[in-house]
């Protein structure tokens, strides 16, 4: 190629990512890397400690969960994630979540802020239990299922 030949303005580096997002199957790589990257303030440590997100493409958000009753308990709370996570893009890039049971590929502890211990946090002078004890765990996700059935009658 000749240097004439060349285009006189280099690409942004943005369309570049964008193109390669697209052969990788992501649609928008910047909507991925945002939610992957807030998955713990948008659901919340307790959830985050058993599910992760592994895919967002044409508007379907894929969450993994780390067991059948996890999976289960997340499921009713997938218009939450679904509103919580536009709300963080600002604008509607999920249009459906979908839950799905798994084991993690991600070794607890090393997807920053997705796996995050919160056994020393003190809330209303109780201890919290950690996220890692599933009894307890499973009943705070049926205590925040209850109380949004509440406000939605």
């Amino acid at each position: 190629m000749s240097r004439g030949d060349r285009s006189k303005d280099p690409s942004p580096l943005r369309s570049l990512l964008a193109g390669a997002a697209t052969r990788f199957g992501l649609d928008d790589g910047a909507a991925v890397g945002s939610v992957w990257g807030k998955w713990n303030d948008i659901v919340g440590p307790d959830v985050a400690a058993h599910a992760e997100p592994t895919s967002l493409r044409s508007g379907v958000l894929r969450v993994r969960a780390d067991s059948p009753v996890w999976a289960h308990e997340i499921g009713y709370l997938a218009e939450e994630i679904k509103t919580r996570a536009n709300a963080l893009l600002d604008r509607a890039a999920v249009e459906e979540v979908r839950i799905w049971s798994g084991p993690s590929k991600t070794p607890r502890g090393a997807a920053p802020g997705a796996r995050a211990a919160a056994a020393d946090t003190i809330e209303d002078g109780a201890e919290k239990a950690a996220p890692d004890d599933p009894l307890g765990a499973l009943e705070r996700a049926r205590e925040a299922w209850a109380a949004r059935r509440r406000t939605q009658r």
